[in-house]
């Protein structure tokens, strides 16, 4: 359970920082707009749907049947990007606290050894400023990709994704709630909003997330190397090829 207070050079000058939080349990990561690029080389960049306001929001994918991080292996990330959302992890911004930072200070990412947040004088180090900026640009990219798939949905490119995880023994398992680009329904577009969508760079985005479902076999091998069922498990995909509206 979380439990957020503004960071306060009193109460919290012992604590240290290590670089991210215990991940192992971690399902998916948030992915701003700039970092689309570097995400979709690692991981399957899809979309949830929340349940209450209809919204989509851009994920990376990090497991399939159990919630269980497969990019976790023996107490860190094995990937060659790690999403911001993940390294800003255990922090919020807070713009009426002196530090303009709230710390969760249930997280086990504030424990030794680590990153000192404040020096023997309760000064603030170079981590809380950094923190701070960062979540700042964390929190504008992620709106930036918010409005770019609320886009997508007006023009009618987002579709629903059928993933099914068949093992050995017979057993399957649906990974269900994400949503992904149809790429037929890209290429159907009007050659205006083709043009509008790529001086916005979203044309770029829209490719590389679509592409990226295909990582889902990246998925797929790291789940066979860590976990012995008798044999390989088989991935079942499928686009389900209807409009969705929000």
């Amino acid at each position: 359970m979380t439990r957020y207070r503004p960071l306060d050079p009193t109460r919290h000058r012992a604590l240290q920082m290590r670089p991210t939080a215990d991940a192992r349990a971690l399902r998916y990561a948030w992915v701003g707009l700039s970092e689309i690029p570097l995400a979709a080389a690692d991981f399957p960049l899809c979309f949830a749907k929340d349940g209450e306001t209809g919204r989509f929001t851009l994920v990376a994918l990090l497991s399939l049947d159990q919630p269980r991080n497969l990019y976790w292996r023996e107490g860190g990330w094995r990937c060659t990007y790690l999403p911001e959302a993940v390294m800003a992890e255990g922090f919020r911004l807070d713009a009426s606290s002196a530090l303009g930072l709230l710390i969760d200070e249930a997280a086990d990412r504030f424990a030794a050894p680590g990153q000192p947040l404040f020096g023997a004088d309760g000064t603030p180090t170079a981590a809380v400023e950094a923190m701070r900026v960062r979540l700042q640009r964390l929190v504008a990219d992620l709106n930036a990709a918010h409005d770019m798939v609320d886009g997508f949905v007006q023009l009618d490119l987002v579709r629903a994704l059928e993933v099914v995880l068949r093992l050995p023994n017979g057993a399957e398992h649906e990974v269900g709630g994400l949503y992904t680009l149809s790429p037929s329904a890209l290429a159907e577009l009007p050659d205006p909003v083709v043009v509008d969508l790529f001086r916005k760079g979203r044309l770029a985005a829209a490719t590389l997330i679509a592409a990226s479902v295909n990582q889902m076999e990246r998925l797929l091998q790291l789940r066979s190397a860590d976990q012995g069922d008798g044999g390989r498990p088989d991935l079942h995909i499928r686009l389900l090829d209807h409009f969705l509206r929000p």
